[in-house]
């Protein structure tokens, strides 16, 4: 079993092995505003609708990130994941996309750090 930290980026439902998130936290108006999790994970940007930081980690230590919630935790068999297609493999923009799981009736884009990388 793996735990999973689901968030949002548009319509589409994200997930992240907790083992790379360090913490979370809602954002305050007036914060100054960190990364967005698009932009780590090299995906289009989405306008926020509920927005969180998560702490990622990185080579360097950690990283804050602007992510759309709410955030949910999810504890996912490891069967249920499944590798990406051939197709989707070769035209992906997103080194960090690594998977694909059904949970719940729910399709999850899976992320990780990109090969070779000690973190996002």
């Amino acid at each position: 079993m793996l735990d999973i930290v689901l968030f949002r980026s548009g319509a589409a439902v994200c997930g992240i092995e907790a083992r790379h998130v360090g913490a979370s936290r809602l954002c305050a108006s007036g914060d100054d505003a960190p990364a967005t999790i698009e932009s780590v994970l090299g995906l289009a940007p989405v306008g926020r609708r509920a927005p969180v930081r998560l702490a990622l980690r990185a080579a360097d230590g950690m990283r804050e990130v602007l992510a759309d919630g709410p955030l949910e935790l999810l504890r996912l068999d490891v069967a249920d994941i499944v590798p990406l297609p051939p197709l989707i493999e070769a035209m992906k923009r997103s080194p960090t996309l690594k998977g694909l799981a059904v949970a719940g009736g729910r399709v999850l884009a899976l992320f990780g750090p990109a090969e070779g990388g000690a973190g996002f």
